[in-house]
């Protein structure tokens, strides 16, 4: 799904610049998810508060997102 481009009301570059965030974050929690099962001395406990904050992370995003959408809905 590519969200740049598409004029649907909402403010394309903060579309575009959120999708960037979220394409970055995503690699970045990828690799950083792959270190952390590859290390044996990682505690189940230090992956489980990693994943915690991703968690988080990607919430604040979809906030982000539903705000947009709600903005772009009250225009039209």
């Amino acid at each position: 799904m590519n969200m740049c481009g598409k004029n649907n009301g909402t403010d394309i570059s903060t579309t575009c610049a959120l999708q960037a965030e979220i394409l970055t974050r995503t690699k970045l929690h990828t690799e950083m998810v792959r270190r952390l099962i590859n290390d044996p001395k990682v505690q189940p406990v230090e992956l489980a508060g990693f994943l915690e904050d991703v968690a988080n992370a990607y919430l604040s995003i979809a906030e982000e997102l539903s705000q947009i959408a709600r903005e772009a809905a009250a225009k039209r």
